[in-house]
């Protein structure tokens, strides 16, 4: 199955290095070649063919003659997963079209100042000139830098790509289009579809040799979608390869080996829900979820009011399954875009209904959200979202404000109809308890049916908010919730009160009068908590919000004036002012200036980084003194504030062990209680008729009021409540920290943990080495220095990455090596010219007893050696520094009792140097350790009972970092899109010192958790004993057992928000 363009297999985006969405399909465009035309295969000047036997070969061709030969573009074909993208050629190739097309509409410019360039003997261009060359480097370098592929920009410009070759499809093979995914359409809502625009009527040129045709437009060429699962031209992803957050594969591939059918069937969807208040609801949406068939990975969460799920398209639709969640629930579900880019502009109705039938270049799908909101979703690599707005401008009146984050979102209008339908309900309660229990001289039939008209407008209230959910989820998922308990109790009162009204106006009042004050407090009262609980949600979930760092602004430098735009508006190729004192609005690389950066809200480290020309800077920082000109690197929703922030979901949404056992609590809840309320029902029915000598009447009256105050008193959700809440608070401030924890479990796990193991290189030490010796064993030391630098090049260990930024020599000879590999744990091996090399360890090249060898590891240094068949040809010593927080953070662990190990592959000096530093004892120190043997290391340690965590820099140690209890991996935030894919349980992006935030935030959550689960189950059950009656000289009235909700629900929820700053 072939690749799209650059793809090389699983590509990743150009954003966040995530895996892409496979949505793409192939840019339509037109292509000709020159007049000169031979039945041979000729190079485009850039490794690839175009055979003349294509319909493009021949000169003018007609555009049914491409339709019908089912054409497409495949970029990059050559080298099908080995493509390293455009490069300078193709921006150069771009200024030699561009300069063409002047020279065609006039040939006035042909002789102008800024138009000097050289034609062939056919009068066609040999180069361009250099003016549109340097427009052209502005114009395009920054997406090649970025996208590393320029082709679907250019070509939607109706400009050639040199890295762009077409090819002969089937005719018997359907062209095939992937619609994009779009969100669950709403009453109000009109979404349309399409395929990224086609380039029509435009000429299009393609190199040949270096020559250039000039022509007239020829007729345009319809080009097809890719077929058989193919990407289209340069669409930089491969076909339905669906962004998964959940990390959760079927199995493991071998190198180079991916399912890519299973792969292209699984789609992953995250949905933000509005309706659940409480565990019960999460669960029953979990539940109805798991129910469809090829729906996996259901992970719901009701405090951020998200779920998530993967479906598989070959058995069912996504889009089917969010529609059965709905009606089993009665939740509201929307599906958030996570692909392209959406860009939310203001217009009228009429302009909006124009802007439906829009074909925009780069546009995906463009969505009615309400009668004067209209979404773009919008591909940034074919179009820039200023771009964009422009050419919207004629039908809309602006952009829309921005959007929160939508769980903050979905939880403030969550809080807002709460608080609507609490106020409601209180002002008509009001006058009911003041009928019921002040003196007036109202007439007591009056009152009655004042309070019948008052009571039922509250019963009204309460049938969407405990009515419909509750019945939905009797008939539909036969199951009892915990809103269930809440009907009984007030259709009990309710319907009572009827009776009692009837009897009233028949003149014929019964011993217990109606009590309408009842029903509608009940109402009231469980609305208050509910309202409060969700004004405590949002405010933690917004404390704890890494997605509110992102800037609203930024100014950007345009024709050299500096323009403030809003963030949502930059684009690739920007480069942007960033004054002093203000909000990085995404991630860039410093051009220009000077300043310092605090990244403390990202990292938790509260010092100034500096910055300079070459720096990279990241969004959600805020900048020092100086000025800085910054070229954008990512786009604002797709960068580093983003990949933090999703992380940080993920973990929310995921389930530790305590939770379940809270779920199954919960669930026997809603069971138990009704069993309770009747037994109580009973026994007070026996209890007034044989012990207090009252009236059957008043007796069942009596009852049934016990009955009701149990129901109501009673409530799980403080159980549900005691988990979630807690994580995502704690989860929230440990990312503020520079913490970024993975799983629920982890940070459950954490407190736990006895024994920690640490890597050495890029962990206790920096990443970054120095070459401090150069031994040569042989007389050619540029071949030597030459062999080196090709074994080490494109290495990511610190070792080689510090060999090959100190062989930064031009006069090298040019190696080339051929079977170059990786040994993990020992070093790289390659042949050249019949002779193997190898660079490595002193132990894996047999050099360690060599007396220099021997001599460099006594000093304690890292080395390397490299040898041309087995014998060396020079040997590199090489130094690190110890992280400044190690000297802190590993006697802070050994003082509380943990049992502190290091671990490395290098020698046995360096590492044993190193722990004699900073205080590890020889006994818990291993050197010269393989992968395999890292990760026996840590498995010996599990295997004695202890609770490890291991803490590596993710190079040569994900497999031990895979094996311990808990894995931990330094970082930088600049890796924040490397971090989604590593195996680790948590990562740091605040040195070691996070291991002692991550302990102490895993103690403190864990504290508030156990102090829940108590105050959770005292709570109900004095509370259902107050209520049942067991104390007979105090009793809980069923009007003010709606307290109940309040009342457990408080201590739970303050006991969370302690943990915030």
């Amino acid at each position: 199955m072939g690749s799209g363009c650059c793809s090389g297999g699983l590509g990743k985006d150009r954003d966040g290095g995530r895996p892409s969405t496979g949505r793409e399909t192939a840019q339509d465009g037109e292509h000709q070649h020159g007049s000169n035309s031979s039945h041979q295969e000729r190079g485009d000047g850039s490794g690839h063919t175009c055979p003349d036997d294509t319909p493009f070969a021949g000169g003018e061709s007609d555009a049914s003659d491409s339709v019908n030969g089912s054409l497409k573009l495949a970029c990059c074909t050559s080298h099908v997963g080995k493509c390293n993208g455009c490069n300078d050629e193709c921006i150069i190739a771009v200024a030699a079209a561009e300069c063409e097309k002047i020279c065609d509409d006039d040939d006035a410019h042909e002789d102008a100042a800024d138009h000097k360039h050289t034609h062939d003997k056919n009068g066609q261009h040999a180069e361009a000139c250099e003016t549109h060359v340097q427009q052209a480097i502005a114009k395009y370098k920054a997406y090649l830098d970025t996208a590393r592929c320029i082709c679907r920009t250019v070509l939607d410009r109706h400009l050639p790509t040199t890295c762009c070759s077409e090819q002969q499809t089937s005719p018997a093979s359907p062209a095939t289009s992937v619609s994009s995914s779009v969100a669950p359409k709403k009453s109000y809502s009109a979404t349309r579809a399409r395929s990224p625009s086609r380039a029509r009527g435009q000429q299009q040129h393609h190199d040949h040799q270096g020559v250039k045709s000039h022509r007239k437009k020829a007729q345009a060429h319809a080009v097809k979608p890719a077929q058989d699962g193919q990407p289209g031209c340069c669409s930089g992803h491969p076909v339905s390869q669906p962004s998964d957050p959940l990390g959760i594969q079927p199995r493991k591939y071998l190198d180079g080996e991916t399912d890519i059918e299973r792969n292209a069937a699984l789609e992953y969807v995250s949905l933000v829900v509005d309706g659940m208040d409480c565990s019960g609801c999460s669960n029953a949406l979990e539940d109805a979820l798991k129910a469809v068939p090829g729906v996996t990975g259901v992970r719901v969460n009701f405090v951020m009011s998200t779920a998530e799920f993967r479906c598989d398209e070959a058995i069912g639709k996504a889009q089917d399954a969010i529609r059965h969640a709905e009606s089993l629930t009665g939740f509201r579900c929307t599906r958030k875009s996570s692909h392209d880019q959406n860009l939310d502009v203001l217009s009228s109705a009429a302009d909006a209904r124009t802007l439906l039938q829009l074909e925009l270049p780069g546009v995906s799908s463009i969505t009615l959200l309400n009668k004067n909101m209209v979404r773009l979703s919008y591909d940034p690599a074919v179009t820039g979202a200023r771009t964009l707005f422009e050419r919207t401008r004629p039908y809309s009146t602006g952009l829309a404000p921005p959007r929160d984050d939508p769980s903050i979102a979905m939880g403030r209008k969550r809080m807002r109809d709460k608080l609507i339908k609490t106020i409601l309900a209180a002002v008509l309660t009001i006058p009911i308890c003041v009928f019921s229990w002040g003196q007036t001289d109202v007439d007591i039939k009056t009152k009655s049916i004042v309070s019948l008209v008052l009571a039922s407008h509250v019963q009204l209230i309460a049938v969407p908010e405990f009515y419909k959910p509750a019945l939905s989820t009797l008939i539909r998922a036969r199951k009892v919730e915990m809103d269930m308990l809440v009907v009984i109790s007030i259709t009990a009162a309710y319907t009572y009160s009827l009776v009692a009204f009837g009897y009233r106006m028949a003149n014929r009042d019964l011993k217990t009068k109606e009590y309408f004050e009842t029903s509608t407090l009940l109402i009231t009262l469980v609305l208050l908590g509910r309202m409060i609980s969700a004004i405590s949600r949002i405010r933690a979930v917004s404390a704890v919000s890494v997605r509110s760092l992102q800037a609203a602004t930024a100014f950007v430098v345009e024709n050299g004036s500096v323009v403030e735009v809003d963030a949502r508006l930059l684009q690739y190729g920007d480069i942007f002012r960033l004054l002093p004192e203000t909000v990085v609005p995404t991630d860039g690389l410093v051009t220009e200036g000077v300043s310092e950066v605090d990244e403390s809200m990202l990292t938790g480290e509260n010092k100034l980084v500096p910055k300079k020309p070459g720096d990279h800077i990241i969004a959600g920082t805020v900048n020092g003194p100086g000025t800085l000109t910054v070229q954008l690197m990512r786009l604002p929703g797709k960068n580093t504030v983003t990949d933090i922030a999703k992380q940080v979901e993920d973990a929310n949404n995921s389930k530790p062990k305590c939770q379940d056992v809270a779920d199954r609590v919960a669930g026997w809840f809603v069971i138990v209680v009704p069993a309770i309320a009747v037994v109580v029902m009973i026994t007070q029915v026996l209890v007034g008729l044989y012990v207090r000598i009252s009236h059957p009447n008043e007796a069942f009256v009596d009852a049934l009021n016990y009955a009701i105050a149990v129901l109501v008193i009673s409530c799980p959700c403080a159980m549900g409540l005691a988990v979630p809440m807690v994580l995502v608070i704690a989860i929230g401030v440990a990312a503020k920290g520079g913490v970024i924890i993975k799983s629920a479990e982890a940070i459950e796990r954490a407190r736990g943990v006895t024994a920690f193991v640490f890597d050495k290189t890029g962990t206790i030490t920096d990443s970054d080495l120095d070459v401090c010796e150069e031994k040569f064993l042989v007389i050619d030391e540029n071949r030597a220095r030459a062999i080196a630098g090709a074994l080490v090049a494109g290495n990511k260990h610190p070792v080689s990455l510090a060999i090959a930024n100190y062989l930064t020599l031009p006069s090298m000879p040019e190696i080339e090596l051929s079977s170059l590999h990786s040994i993990p744990g020992s070093g790289v091996e390659a042949e050249l010219e019949g002779h193997t090399v190898r660079a490595g360890s002193p132990a894996w090249t047999g050099s360690d007893s060599l007396p220099f060898v021997t001599q460099l590891q006594n000093r304690g240094m890292t080395l390397l050696v490299v040898t041309e068949d087995s014998k060396p040809i020079i040997v590199y010593g090489l130094t690190s520094h110890i992280r400044h927080e190690a000297y802190h953070v590993i006697p802070r662990l050994r003082s509380l009792n943990f049992d502190v190990h290091l671990v490395s592959g290098d020698q046995e000096h360096a590492v044993q140097a190193v722990a004699e530093e900073i205080g590890i004892s020889n006994a818990n120190v291993a050197f010269q350790q393989s992968p395999a043997q890292k990760r026996e290391y840590v498995s010996a340690l599990m295997s004695k009972g202890k609770v490890v965590m291991f803490v590596g820099d993710g190079t040569n140690d994900a497999v031990a970092v895979a094996q311990a209890n808990i894995g931990v991996q330094i970082a930088s935030v600049l890796c924040s899109s490397d971090v989604t894919r590593s195996a680790a349980d948590v990562v740091l992006f605040s040195g070691l010192e996070g291991i002692l935030s991550l302990i102490h935030v895993s103690k403190r959550a864990h504290r508030r958790i156990a102090f829940n689960f108590f105050w959770a189950g005292f709570y109900n059950l004095f509370a259902i004993l107050l209520a049942s009656g067991a104390f007979p000289k105090f009793h809980i009235p069923p009007a003010y057992a709606g307290l109940g909700e309040l009342v457990s629900v408080m201590p739970v929820v303050v006991a969370a928000l302690t943990m915030l700053p």
